[in-house]
């Protein structure tokens, strides 16, 4: 994998730098216990990714994805600050954040709980997209050309690291570069992107080593 020159670097969260599956479990069973939901899961966490309104129309929960949603975040923000991150990520992602490549999260969880997070990960970033009104949520492209816009980065020099086959045909739809951690929780869309066994990686990916 030989480095190339990216002037912006754009991380999801989930499943990328953070291993959230536990305590993403532990709040989609809060939401059967209290919502009478019986979809397993293993059917939720296939959904990630998406925006959560966008995964309640999948798996057929529009007419309760208001309340759903409400017991998700509150049991998954009891919880935020003992989830871990993958190892070795939280060093690799400090020592990003301070080379010349501009660094940015898009990511699908709310703005709350991703600033818990990145609080606890203490590296600074030129941009912080959490889901908004006005920008689709991935697989649509709209948060990585937001995100490049306000950069003033061409696609060209831009790369998206994620974990789910939304993060890859986001990217694809962006007209960047891709590549997809194997520690996290999905395939890409198609074979055609770089694919990271270790943190590490994102080092050479970069021509940081």
């Amino acid at each position: 994998m030989p480095p190339r020159r990216f002037d912006l670097i754009l991380f999801d969260l989930d499943g990328v730098i953070l291993d959230s599956r536990s305590n993403m479990e532990r709040a989609w069973r809060a939401v059967q216990d209290e919502h009478g939901v019986s979809i397993a899961f293993e059917d939720y966490f296939a959904e990630i990714g998406r925006p959560f309104s966008d995964i309640m129309i999948r798996l057929g929960l529009t007419d309760r994805a208001g309340p759903i949603e409400s017991t998700f975040r509150r049991s998954s923000t009891e919880t935020i600050g003992q989830t871990a991150f993958f190892e070795g990520m939280a060093e690799i992602m400090t020592r990003i954040s301070v080379s010349s490549v501009k660094t940015g999260i898009v990511t699908s969880k709310d703005e709350i709980r991703a600033r818990l997070v990145l609080e606890r990960l203490g590296c600074d970033f030129d941009i912080v997209l959490t889901p908004r009104s006005d920008l689709r949520g991935k697989p649509a492209p709209d948060a990585l050309l937001y995100a490049m816009a306000l950069q003033r980065t061409d696609p060209a020099h831009t790369v998206f690291i994620g974990d789910m086959s939304s993060d890859h045909e986001a990217a694809i739809r962006a007209g960047i570069a891709y590549a997809h951690v194997d520690w996290g929780y999905g395939e890409p869309a198609n074979k055609d992107c770089d694919r990271l066994s270790e943190p590490q990686e994102l080092l050479t990916l970069l021509g940081l080593e």
